[in-house]
């Protein structure tokens, strides 16, 4: 699974009166966009998504070796 060390926040923003992370994983080019209230409400919720998408460590070590 991918933890809170593969990730990065990249850039925190207001859109529409709500804060909004952008969080990369890091050593790859997928990046994450979330609202949060904070920085690891922020890592959580781009954990939960990309967990929903089906990253995990052996997917996420091959995107790497690319």
């Amino acid at each position: 699974m991918v933890s809170k060390s593969d990730l990065k926040i990249m850039e925190v923003y207001e859109l529409f009166g709500e804060l909004r992370y952008r969080v990369c994983v890091k050593g790859t080019n997928i990046v994450v966009n979330v609202k949060a209230f904070n920085d690891d409400e922020a890592l959580d919720k781009a954990i939960d998504v990309l967990v929903q998408t089906g990253l995990d460590d052996d997917s996420l070590d091959k995107l790497r070796k690319l």
